[in-house]
Parts: structure tokens; C-alpha cells; sequence
């Protein structure tokens, strides 16, 4: 399934949705980890670009389908 374009506060709420918490932000980029131990980074730009997100999702181990369906429109 195909990633739709989100500002980096949707991105950011959706993974909060999905466990993770905000540790660090520094420039344009937020790590952030899950309390099993996965971690993320990502750019918090306004849109985010689909590549990148879906690279950063592959990275932490993010079902993108899952990832999709927790996001509020």
C-alpha cells in the first residue's frame, strides 16, 4: 500500500499511536524509541517524503500497513 502524504505532526502522533515516545529532537530531525527497544528517526518537515518515512518505518521494524491505518485524517 501506497504511503499518503503527512506533515511531520502526523507522523509524529501516529507513531505516538503506535508506542513510541519522543526522546530526542534536534534541527529538523525526532528520534524516538518503543518500549521494546525499536528505535526511529525522521524528518519533521511539512510533507514528509514518502521514501524517507517508509526507509525510517523499514528501519524500526513498522508494519506500514499498521502504520496506515493509525493515522487520523
Amino acid at each position: 500500500m501506497k504511503l499518503p502524504l503527512l506533515s511531520g505532526k502526523q507522523v509524529l502522533s501516529t507513531l505516538k499511536r503506535l508506542g513510541f515516545q519522543e526522546v530526542h529532537r534536534k534541527g529538523s530531525h525526532v528520534k524516538m524509541k518503543h518500549h521494546d527497544g525499536r528505535k526511529i528517526v525522521f524528518p519533521y518537515h511539512n510533507p514528509v517524503d514518502r521514501f524517507t518515512l517508509k526507509g525510517s518505518l523499514n528501519d524500526a521494524e513498522v508494519d506500514i500497513n499498521d502504520f496506515i491505518q493509525h493515522i487520523k485524517k
